[in-house]
C-alpha cells in the first residue's frame, strides 16, 4: 500500500471503492441486517453516529496504512450493499485479517466470493502479503462455506474466545497463502 489514492477495484459485476460519509444510510442498512449483527458479536446494530465513526475509521486506518475496507456496489449502480477489506496489516511478516458483510438480499448470489476474489488478489499483487487470515464465529455456517470456496484452510478452533449476545462464542481462524491462492488459479 501506499500513500496514495484510495484503490477502485472491478470485477465483472462489481465496483470496489471508498466508503464516505454520504455512503452512512447504506451502511447502516448492510450492519443492521439481521444476519450481521448475529454474527458481529455486538449486542445490536450501530447507530447511524456510530456509522459515521466506523467511516472515519476505516479512512484513518487507510491513512495510515494499517488496513483498507472498501464498499461493495453493484456495477451501474452507486449504493453500497456490503463491504470488505483488510485490517490489522502487519508488513513486517506480511499478513492481515481480511472481513466483510453484504446485505441480505445479495447473499448467494457469488457477489461476496467476486469481491473477495479481488480483495485477496489486491493483498498478495499490491500489498505483498504472504498470508490472509479470517476469523469466523464457529456456528456461521455461510461465511465458513465462502471461505473454503475461496481455497481457505481451516487453522484452529479458539474456544470461548468471545463473548456476544448473552453467550460466549467459539472462533474458528482461517487462513490463506499465496503460494495456494496463485496454485489454485485465482489469480
Amino acid at each position: 500500500m501506499c500513500n496514495c489514492e484510495f484503490p477502485i477495484l472491478k470485477t465483472p459485476r462489481l465496483l470496489l471503492r471508498a466508503v464516505n460519509h454520504s455512503d452512512a444510510k447504506s451502511v447502516h442498512r448492510n450492519l443492521a441486517d439481521f444476519d450481521t449483527v448475529l454474527y458481529s458479536n455486538t449486542e445490536e446494530p450501530p447507530s447511524l453516529e456510530k456509522v459515521y465513526k466506523i467511516v472515519d475509521i476505516w479512512k484513518g486506518n487507510f491513512k495510515q496504512q494499517r488496513g483498507i475496507r472498501w464498499g461493495i456496489t453493484v456495477r451501474k449502480q452507486n449504493i453500497v450493499i456490503g463491504s470488505c477489506g483488510y485490517k490489522n496489516i502487519n508488513k513486517k511478516h506480511r499478513r492481515a485479517e481480511v472481513g466483510y458483510e453484504i446485505r441480505g438480499e445479495y447473499r448467494r448470489k457469488g457477489l461476496m466470493s467476486e469481491a473477495l476474489n479481488a480483495v485477496i488478489q489486491y493483498g498478495f499483487e499490491v500489498i505483498k502479503l504472504n498470508r490472509v487470515e479470517a476469523t469466523v464465529n464457529y456456528d456461521n455456517l455461510p461465511s465458513i462455506l465462502l471461505l473454503n470456496k475461496l481455497g481457505f484452510s481451516e487453522e484452529v478452533i479458539l474456544r470461548e474466545c468471545e463473548f456476544g449476545q448473552d453467550n460466549v462464542i467459539d472462533l474458528k481462524i482461517f487462513s490463506l497463502l499465496q503460494k495456494d491462492f496463485l496454485s489454485l488459479g485465482q489469480k
